[in-house]
């Protein structure tokens, strides 16, 4: 074997120099299943209630507020106390708020499961009261209780650009400076999407254009949360300066100003002066970039690094292959990108192009009244005329705001996240951080995301700067990759009911203090322990190799979760330190987290190594098996000298005529050939013992007749009896006189063990067809039905193997019908190749 150059191995193993592969999908290192999950607990609708053991739960929204988990549903509120009993899930306290409309509602073509009042907004209005806002069967009304006994604490007002009629549709909203901060649709068709301000004191209403594809087409919404001057509102939408590739939806970021008074009565009256948007993007860097689109979940600010960021859930386009990935965004990034140049549609194409800076007028659209470039403008509706012209003709920002560090924090494919929760202050010291993710099939995944590159550039603080990045490989610091640390399964189908989908996580909402997670189905509430550490029992290997940042180990206790209380001296490996590895005797190993490195040079000894091992394998093989011919035996003696075998088995067709010559076909052992005798053989007549029908025959042998492709025959047997006998004591099945067709049939569908013996006598059949007449088409025996049109079937004897002369008889029609008996006569037909044998004949073929 030649030998392979030290090259060519280097350019197999060595990957090429600036390409990035995709990041593969971790592997969980503990997978908790139903039968651990079951015990946990769960709520699933009131007591004694039937509307809900009918219907399900109907989960809608989720509040924690004051050591209180409210919940809202289909025609209910539920509160929850945070510090009620770890076995039980039931709520203190509940308040029923359904619908008087429901008449209107089916009158207006709805379904009667959809004419209920479904609480599509629960938000705090201050320290004492709660807004609640339902669908109200299509007509959105809006209410306000109090926080501790959920009692009515004023007058109801309308939901109409508050809350959806449908509760299909999405909303967000938030109380802020005494306002109402809504985001939804504001009309039955759901056509005209809003972002709204109300029940502001002393102020009117604002809202945004009206009907305008440039500034909302078609939202979903997601998160609304204040930071700073301006309120900021997440949803995705149809991307209007990607409309060339069709229905593309993106992730977006929208903003404006708390102080926004609205335009002047010329331009923007009672609309936003303030409003701007722009593209966030979660994407997979390299020469072809990869992007996660579908926003799913936004977290509200949280301090990562040191600096305020919220983490965000994306997904690929609907009609792609399923996937996610979590990416983190500064604040301060998302500021930054709302500075960059603005975009518009240029050339007959539409192509969206940035504006040239000279060409935007001052003081710059979007910004706020009384700030920054907009100092000396009172309020809003101070801005010249032709700023409020172009704010409302460009509200997009050409651009993208970038994720923290480049790239995704983490990625999930073939599976569709749904809801996502983070806990930036893990672990024992507070350092951790911790993502816990929904997905649509009820499983829970929780993720130890990587830690700060450790050769990331410092700035004040502490924090690393947004476009550091950690290099694939890098071993610096082998605390900074991220570990898939559980994969949970809690859907159960036999305890949460819902409709169709119900396995999709709804809502997950974290509890820090009880170290707890509760997770929202349509059909239920699950309450979830942030750790499992019991299962690690007294094993430290086990424990520590966990890598979990809620369990630690405590030499008198073994593995426990960690808490506050607990007394010093506990253990924890958070880097993962490679001499903690392994596990104990009966407890489960967890699954690899990180891939192993292996040095270049071993591996390139390694691949030659094998390499030398395969070519001497491959010699000593070829030496063993190179052994000299053997002498060949005698001759195979011809078939009819051969003694008598085992009969042949079935075969689809007879075996073929011989044709005579050295490269001519053999002849079977059932139809000798005398040797040296080229020509076919002359056909002795024989008187023909009457043969029985064929349903007769099957009938004895006890294989049943299947039905033909055609009606059933209407004779009788007996009707078939006297037409065999009767056609000059032949026996021979006649061809009806109403298809003169000449082809050799088998019953379809009939075992070929079922079918009636051959007459032995010697002869060789002529079995083909005419060589004047068309061959018809060919179909399977076992089809019933032909490929050539509809089926058809002659009435009359059941079809089975017909055997006809290949001739006909002199002076007569050569392929009709014969009144008497089939005679025998020689066949003059040159020898050649038959054609194939038993093809059936072609219905109504004369």
């Amino acid at each position: 074997m030649p030998g392979v150059p030290l090259p060519f191995v280097l350019l197999i193993l060595v990957p090429g120099g600036a390409a990035q592969s995709f990041p593969r999908d971790l592997v969980a290192r503990s997978t908790v299943g139903l039968a651990a999950t079951a015990a946990y607990p769960r709520f699933a609708g009131l007591r004694g209630d039937n509307v809900t053991a009918q219907f399900g739960l109907d989960f809608q929204r989720m509040l924690r507020l004051n050591g209180t988990l409210f919940v809202a549903a289909r025609d209910h509120i539920y509160a929850f106390d945070l510090g009620q009993d770890r076995g039980t899930l039931y709520p203190e306290r509940h308040l029923t708020w359904e619908t008087r409309d429901r008449e209107n509602c089916a009158m207006r073509g709805r379904l009667q499961d959809e004419c209920h009042n479904y609480i599509r907004v629960l938000v705090p209005r201050d320290a004492g009261t709660l807004l609640a806002c339902g669908t109200n069967a299509f007509s959105p009304l809006c209410r306000t209780y109090q926080v501790s006994s959920l009692a009515p604490a004023g007058e109801e007002v309308s939901g109409q650009a508050r809350c959806p009629f449908d509760a299909k549709q999405s909303v967000v909203a938030l109380f802020i400076d005494g306002s109402l901060y809504s985001a939804t649709v504001a009309d039955f068709q759901a056509s005209d999407a809003v972002i709204y301000r109300s029940l502001s004191p002393g102020r009117p209403p604002l809202r945004t254009l009206k009907y305008s594809s440039r500034w909302l087409q078609e939202p979903h919404f997601v998160q609304a949360l204040p930071y700073g001057p301006y309120v900021y509102f997440f949803f995705r939408e149809v991307a209007v300066e990607l409309s060339a590739l069709g229905k593309v939806a993106v992730a977006r970021v929208a903003r404006v100003c708390r102080n926004d008074h609205g335009g002047s009565p010329r331009v923007l009256e009672r609309r936003w002066t303030s409003f701007l948007k722009v593209r966030l993007q979660c994407a997979v860097p390299g020469d072809a970039i990869f992007y996660f689109d579908v926003l799913e979940a936004v977290t509200p600010p949280r301090a990562l690094h040191g600096r305020p960021a919220v983490l965000a859930l994306f997904g690929t386009q609907p009609n792609s292959i399923p996937g996610s990935a979590v990416c983190a965004f500064y604040l301060a990034d998302v500021e930054r990108a709302f500075e960059g140049p603005f975009a518009e549609p240029r050339g007959a194409a539409g192509t969206w192009t940035p504006v040239p800076e000279d060409r935007v007028p001052r003081p710059r659209p979007g910004c706020c009244a009384g700030m920054g470039p907009a100092a000396g403008v009172v309020t809003s509706g101070d801005f010249p005329d032709e700023t409020l012209a172009f704010a409302k003709e460009h509200p997009l920002l050409h651009g993208a705001v970038a994720p923290a560090g480049g790239r995704p924090l983490f990625t999930r494919t073939g599976t569709r996240l749904t809801q996502l929760a983070v806990d930036t202050g893990a672990g024992p010291r507070g350092n951790q951080t911790v993502l816990f993710l929904g997905a649509e099939d009820g499983r829970v995944l929780k993720v130890l995301a990587a830690a700060r590159h450790p050769g990331a550039t410092q700035h004040p603080g502490g924090t690393a700067a947004p476009g550091d990045s950690q290099e694939p490989g890098d071993s610096r610091d082998v605390g900074s990759e991220t570990l898939l640390l559980e994969e949970i399964s809690l859907y159960d189908p036999g305890r949460c009911r819902g409709p169709r989908g119900a396995s999709r996580v709804l809502g997950l909402e974290l509890h820090p203090p009880g170290r707890e997670l509760y997770v929202a189905f349509a059909g239920c509430l699950v309450r979830l322990p942030l750790s499992r550490c019991a299962r690690h029992g007294a094993c430290r290997r086990s424990c520590l190799a966990a890598r979990d940042p809620y369990c630690v180990w405590l030499p008198p206790g073994g593995c426990v979760p960690f808490s506050e209380d607990l007394p010093s001296g506990f253990e924890q490996d958070m880097e993962g330190s490679p001499g903690i590895t392994g596990t104990c005797q009966g407890v489960r190993q967890a699954g690899p987290g990180t891939t192993a490195t292996v040095p270049v040079p071993v591996l390139v000894g390694c691949v030659l190594g094998a390499f030398a091992l395969g070519a001497l394998a491959a010699g000593l093989l070829a030496a063993c098996c190179r052994r000299p011919a053997g002498p060949k035996g005698p001759p195979e003696p011809p078939a009819a000298l051969r003694p008598p075998a085992q009969p042949p088995a079935p075969r689809l067709y007879p075996p073929l005529p011989p044709q005579g010559g050295a490269g001519g076909l053999r002849d079977p052992p059932e139809l000798p050939t005398p040797e040296g005798t080229p020509q076919p053989p002359t056909k002795t007549p024989r008187v023909a013992e009457p043969r029985r029908s064929q349903a007769t025959h099957l009938g004895t042998l006890g294989c049943p007749e299947p039905p033909g492709p055609g009606p059933p025959p209407k004779a009788t047997l007996e009707e078939l009896l006297q037409r065999l006998h009767g056609a000059g004591g032949s026996g021979w099945p006649v061809t009806p006189p109403s298809t003169g067709s000449f082809a050799n049939r088998v019953q379809p569908g009939a075992p070929f063990s079922c079918l009636p013996p051959a007459p032995r006598d010697g002869t060789p059949r002529r079995l083909d067809v005419p060589p004047d007449s068309p061959p018809p088409p060919r179909r399977p025996l076992a089809q019933r039905h032909s490929l050539g049109g509809p089926p058809a079937r002659p009435p009359g004897l059941a079809r089975g193997l017909t055997r006809m002369h290949s001739l006909g008889t002199p002076g007569g029609a050569p392929w009709g019908p014969r009144p008497g008996a089939l005679e025998r006569s020689l066949s003059t037909k040159p020898p050649v190749l038959p054609k194939p044998l038993l093809v059936p004949a072609a219905p109504g073929r004369p």
